[in-house]
């Protein structure tokens, strides 16, 4: 069985796949690895919607369809891993909903991945405070996680 690499990407930015799918990339050219592209559409509390926030209103918001943003979000992975990916190499695409990391973490199980391929940005003092996805699935991950920064 080939070792599989997942490789986790903000799709709001360019940046969390910029530098680390060439990284992936390459890697899966020298191991033979399958490269898996995934992306985490965020969880939106029930009657949270930032459109009508905005405006004042408290209403509600119309139901969410998750099955389109998954759909749309599939349809950008395949995109994105087409403009990154050399001529001979395939690779798979996951979307899927809910928290970030624990997306990212539940997907490394399931194929089992054995290497974690994804982008950091520079830490903000937020960032120490509350902790970001990349850092809490380098922690939690079952396997090797390369974080690749620009």
């Amino acid at each position: 069985m080939a070792d599989k690499l997942l490789v986790p990407i903000d799709l709001l930015h360019a940046s969390s796949w910029k530098a680390a799918l060439p990284q992936a990339f390459a890697l899966a050219g020298v191991t033979g690895s399958e490269v898996t592209i995934m992306t985490v559409v965020p969880e939106v509390p029930a009657g949270l919607d930032w459109r009508y926030s905005i405006r004042g209103e408290t209403g509600g918001s119309e139901e969410l369809n998750t099955d389109e943003l998954l759909k749309d979000a599939r349809k950008r992975l395949e995109q994105i891993g087409v403009e990154f990916a050399p001529d001979d190499a395939e690779f798979e695409v996951i979307a899927r909903y809910g928290t970030v990391y624990e997306e990212i973490l539940n997907v490394a199980e399931e194929l089992p991945a054995t290497q974690i391929v994804m982008a950091a940005h520079r830490p903000s003092l937020s960032d120490y405070l509350i902790g970001p996805n990349t850092a809490r699935v380098v922690r939690h991950a079952n396997c090797s996680v390369q974080v690749v920064r620009d």
